[in-house]
């Protein structure tokens, strides 16, 4: 974008779509999918999970078969310019609005955890100018940065995690099955819906270093992710009971803030979950940043005078600044958020890489 440094290994993907994939699924899909299927909702979180990972090589195959190309030139060349110019737009307004949100979710936890008399405009504004400077120095920057992050943010996750499958009460998840197939169906819906950040994968191919390795890279994410979300709505409803986890309005963290532990020096330990959450805004938010800019340059990309990035990333800004500041309460904001997986997830998760796929295939795959 603004540097040329802008190549990533399969590695580092796999680091940024860990924290992009758990963004806000790991702390609101717990309460969503019990809400749909009781204490079976780790079931319905596994079956989603599970289709999320398979769904991921549709976007890879199709990446490795154009490995210079995103969204913006596949859905040009295989559904017509102006309908791929609507499409990567939509697209562009849908990752702007959810950036947004999540922030506002982000903020709203801050604000009753840590920060109890900062407002949220400041909040979400400090987040926004860091992430803003990590996305226009490059993908390769943000990708060090993931990198790095994810290391001191997974391993005291997985301490806590151990630690709650040994003080869990396990009798919580009995009767198992007891809700009826349709339910499960709808909490496994609902769980595929929550990881917005796949249709990232039709943005990031021209910036790795080896394309081709990708389709394992990204399966092994996917399974990953499936694991450890089943492993913490499982722990979540077993700590809490299923009547509890849907009056919380945030279980995962309040789940690790419960946790005790041994000879520990500090108070509250919900602060390691904080933690993971902000590496994962971070990721979710210079995501935005980056792709949407990346979008709007090569929407523009045959046009004699270009704006320049910096002004796209500026005008990115403002715009999910606002998506995150307007909302007047949080339960506004998880309204939204709902209508946006449920209309946009379902059709840039669900749909339309099926679409290009089947329609590259009848073209033999071959380059466009």
């Amino acid at each position: 974008m603004f540097s040329e440094n802008d190549k990533i290994s399969i590695r580092q993907l796999q680091a940024l779509l860990i924290l992009d994939l758990f963004g806000t699924a790991v702390v609101t899909l717990p309460r969503q999918t019990v809400n749909s299927a009781g204490n079976d909702g780790w079931i319905a979180v596994l079956l989603g999970s599970a289709v999320m990972a398979v769904f991921t090589l549709v976007f890879t195959i199709l990446g490795q078969r154009h490995t210079d190309k995103t969204i913006v030139e596949l859905s040009q060349a295989l559904l017509s310019r102006p309908i791929g110019i609507l499409i990567s737009l939509a697209l562009a307004i849908k990752i702007i609005i959810g950036a947004g949100l999540e922030l506002r979710i982000f903020c709203e936890m801050i604000g009753q955890s840590m920060l109890f008399r900062t407002p949220i405009f400041i909040t979400a504004l400090a987040m926004l100018f860091i992430c803003a400077y990590v996305s226009a120095i490059g993908y390769e920057c943000r990708a060090r940065t993931g990198e790095i992050l994810f290391v001191f943010v997974f391993v005291p996750f997985l301490i806590l995690m151990i630690l709650a499958i040994f003080t869990a009460d396990y009798s919580n998840l009995r009767p198992i099955m007891s809700h009826n197939t349709s339910e499960i169906t709808m909490g496994a819906w609902k769980t595929i819906l929550s990881f917005q950040g796949l249709e990232l994968l039709f943005l990031v191919f021209p910036y790795l270093q080896h394309p081709q390795k990708a389709k394992r890279g990204v399966l092994e994410v996917g399974i990953a992710i499936a694991f450890f979300m089943t492993l913490i709505t499982l722990l979540t409803i077993a700590v809490f009971g299923e009547y509890s986890v849907t009056n919380k309005l945030f279980p995962v963290l309040q789940m690790m803030d419960s946790l005790q532990m041994p000879g520990s020096f500090l108070d509250r330990q919900d602060i390691f979950m904080l933690w993971f959450w902000v590496a994962s805004i971070f990721a979710s938010v210079s995501a935005a940043l980056f792709f949407v800019t990346i979008i709007f340059e090569r929407i523009q990309y045959n046009k004699n005078k270009k704006i320049p990035a910096r002004k796209w990333i500026i005008f990115v800004m403002i715009m999910i600044f606002l998506v995150a500041v307007l909302p007047q309460n949080v339960a506004n904001v998880y309204d939204y958020m709902e209508k946006l997986k449920l209309y946009g997830g379902t059709f840039y998760i669900l749909i339309l890489p099926v679409v290009l796929l089947i329609l590259d295939s009848i073209k033999g795959g071959k380059q466009i």
